[in-house]
């Protein structure tokens, strides 16, 4: 019998697993309806058989088909639309429902917006590194544009927040690894700060401009080390940010509830 041996963050060891109750029947049948949704090469948009019709198809009740169906609505698989012509409809998981998961993870492990921006920092400078060899011209086309709207709408914090999370996520692309895009997608979501009550002055959108202008040099460039440098400077000084004029949004812990769906 295996013994379980738990992280200080209270998560199990990979190399030890408790053992895991049967699926319930909904769960059964929300993976039959992802292989399905593959094996049939729906799209975003695209439209699942009626309720009737599903519980049909899979030969199950109203009730479990419903729970299966909210469990993928969760998961953003799919989303509910209501009314006449309403139903289920293909969506697309991203990002953002991964952050909500960690959020959960957070919360009752505790864990602080500074331990994000800790997490942050030590990822974000080697992405960059990685988009400066792997970023296609489609990707520093994009990274060229976000900068310029940046620059343009430096009053608007809408704008400003957008194109932030927007670079990092275009550079996240660039590196050509799609889970560290999703790790780094997903902090995106988190170290935005907004919901905490982080904000920027003018100023301190201006050097974050100023910043994302290095990174971009480094990433046109081709140049690895400076991209690297560059990006580790920007995750530095936002550190310092955040200490400095925010010490009691880095000491809070982040929880669910502010950025779950």
């Amino acid at each position: 019998m295996k013994t379980q041996r738990l992280s200080r963050t209270g998560d199990i060891t990979p190399f030890s697993y408790p053992p895991r109750m049967p699926p319930k029947r909904s769960e059964i049948i929300a993976q039959r309806i992802v292989r399905d949704i593959q094996s049939n090469d729906y799209v975003a948009g695209d439209p699942l058989l009626t309720e009737p019709e599903l519980c049909e198809s899979y030969q199950v009740g109203r009730s479990t088909l419903r729970e299966a169906l909210r469990l993928l609505e969760l998961q953003g698989v799919i989303e509910i639309r209501p009314g006449r012509g309403g139903g289920p409809v293909v969506s697309s998981p991203n990002s953002r429902h991964l952050a909500s998961t960690m959020a959960l993870l957070m919360q009752f492990s505790k864990t602080t917006f500074r331990t994000v921006v800790e997490a942050r920092s030590q990822l974000e400078p080697s992405t960059a590194s990685m988009c400066a060899v792997n970023g296609d011209a489609a990707i520093l086309t994009a990274l060229e544009d976000s900068v310029e709207r940046m620059r343009g709408g430096l009053n608007d914090e809408e704008i400003f927040l957008s194109e932030n999370q927007l670079f990092h996520s275009l550079v996240a692309e660039g590196a050509g690894n799609a889970i560290i895009s999703y790790i780094i997608n997903s902090l995106e979501w988190i170290i935005d700060g907004s919901q905490l009550g982080v904000k920027y002055t003018t100023s301190d959108r201006r050097s974050v401009l100023k910043a994302h202008g290095e990174i971009l040099r480094g990433i046109i460039a081709r140049d690895a080390d400076q991209a690297r440098a560059a990006m580790k400077q920007h995750m530095d000084d936002t550190a310092k940010y955040f200490e400095k004029n925010f010490p009691d949004v880095m000491s809070k812990v982040v929880t669910w509830e502010l950025y779950g769906l």
